[in-house]
């Protein structure tokens, strides 16, 4: 079994956003026995619930962020398979503070491309109106797709 985890600052937008997302993918495609997914954040607070906005929108496409609660970046997180993160800055911050994750942090939008041309970061929807949200959690699913894709392909290969 493959684990994923998902990092942004809070882990009340973006993480939070991805990995219900994901989540909802995976179980649509008969996956969710194969990658186990998880969120974090590196400046969480622990136990904050998703933002209303983040509730909202994800409600709006069949995903339930109600129980979901915050949780700061630890060790055991990192043992995941693949650490994809909103920006560069959290990626850079990983790599730096826990060197052995070399090789398994990304920019989400890195993996998701297998390379990047531009701005690869995920702008923080905090603070944001609905459709703010939405944008963010569209550009988050267009990337998932995409990652997804990869992941399968690695799996078919096993």
């Amino acid at each position: 079994m493959k684990r994923v985890v998902f990092v942004c600052t809070g882990n009340t937008c973006r993480s939070s956003m991805a990995e219900g997302l994901f989540r909802k993918m995976l179980r649509e495609r008969g996956k969710d026995k194969d990658i186990k997914v998880d969120s974090c954040g590196i400046a969480a607070v622990e136990g904050m619930p998703a933002s209303p906005q983040a509730r909202k929108v994800m409600e709006e496409q069949g995903v339930d962020l109600s129980s979901h609660r915050a949780k700061m970046l630890s060790e055991a997180l990192l043992n995941a398979d693949l650490i994809l993160t909103m920006t560069r800055s959290h990626r850079d911050y990983i790599i730096n503070k826990f060197p052995h994750t070399k090789g398994r942090v990304f920019v989400l939008s890195e993996f998701a491309e297998g390379q990047v041309d531009g701005d690869a970061d995920i702008a923080d929807p905090y603070g944001g109106d609905e459709e703010t949200y939405r944008r963010v959690a569209d550009m988050i699913r267009e990337k998932l797709e995409k990652v997804l894709e990869r992941l399968e392909k690695e799996l078919d290969k096993a």
